[in-house]
């Protein structure tokens, strides 16, 4: 079984056993791209959420 790779501009989403992990695409002074990793997807969603779109944790995502 392979794991699955998404990829959307410069973010890159990861699946590993079921979980997934989120990388932000880097070019170095060479022009090599490299993956930073940033965090497990579930986490990230969880802080945005939490956070909201503007930053305001009393608001919510905008639009809900």
């Amino acid at each position: 079984m392979s794991n699955k790779i998404f990829t959307f501009g410069d973010i890159r989403i990861r699946e590993v056993k079921g979980k997934y992990y989120v990388y932000i695409i880097e070019k170095d002074n060479e022009g090599n791209l490299r993956d930073h990793y940033v965090g497990p997807l579930d986490k990230i969603i969880k802080t945005i959420l939490r956070l909201g779109a503007r930053g305001n944790p009393q608001s919510g995502p905008a639009g809900i």
